[in-house]
């Protein structure tokens, strides 16, 4: 990420960014303040909020792409979860904090519950007796690096999950999905995953795609859903099964 040096000198433009601002200890609700930032090339959210922060604006927003905690930037932008360090300022452009968790102060939000649940669900590998030499396919070792590796965590699919925010279908939602699936494709993973995924709300998926269309990095949570779906009637149905290939599941 390229880090403007400010002031900024001779700026393209002059955008207005508002900002959804809020501190427990003194406001009694929520409220939106517009902001006057210059605009340079390429210029990002986050390096906006830096911008504003620099001069005294001290607008409380997350931000640390240089400690390896990818995506902890994650707010809402004109009403759409995305990464504020990955997206492009625009004029008139509104910052909200995630809707799911509660505002600790402007931007940042309580992310505990986040992780309370990754423990008690054990999203990780839980190891069996395996002989010492076995091969792990080829297959899977692409799916790890093109997949299960590179999920950042930064709940943008959460906040677009429909099925997730309906309490009454108890689905975990998409991020932990993909998660699940990581850990059943562990070759020393012992766990039965297809049941653990049915107890925490996969049938409630919608297949709406919606956690594809905001994830950062292009990952699809919903295919990861709709295989142990499959996986689950096949073995209901006690004999083989070929399901029709769609491109969107594949």
């Amino acid at each position: 990420m390229t880090c403007y040096l400010l002031p900024i000198e001779n700026p393209e433009a002059r955008y207005t960014l508002h900002v959804l601002r809020f501190n427990p200890e003194t406001d009694e609700k929520p409220y939106w303040r517009s902001y006057q930032v210059p605009f340079v090339s390429t210029m990002t959210v986050i390096e906006a909020l830096e911008y504003l922060w620099d001069q005294g604006e001290y607008i409380a927003f997350r931000t640390n792409c240089r400690e390896f905690t990818c995506g902890s930037c994650a707010m809402l932008i004109n009403g759409k979860p995305q990464l504020a360090c990955d997206t492009i300022l625009q004029d008139d452009m509104r910052l909200e904090p995630l809707s799911r968790y509660g505002v600790l102060r402007d931007l940042v939000v309580d992310t505990e519950a986040i992780k309370k649940k990754l423990k008690d669900v054990k999203y990780w590998p839980v190891s069996a007796n395996r002989e010492k030499n076995f091969t792990v396919p080829p297959q899977v070792i692409d799916a790890y690096g093109q997949i299960y590796s590179r999920c950042i965590e930064c709940a943008c699919c959460l906040e677009a999950c429909p099925a997730s925010f309906n309490e009454a279908s108890r689905f975990d939602g998409p991020m932990y999905a993909l998660l699940l699936a990581r850990a059943a494709n562990h070759p020393l993973d012992a766990m039965n995953r297809i049941q653990q995924a049915s107890e925490r709300g996969i049938w409630a998926c919608v297949s709406c795609f919606e956690c594809a269309d905001v994830c950062p990095l292009d990952l699809s949570p919903a295919k990861e859903v709709a295989k142990f779906r499959r996986k689950a009637i096949t073995q209901s149905l006690k004999r083989p099964f070929t399901f029709r290939k769609d491109k969107r599941y594949e």
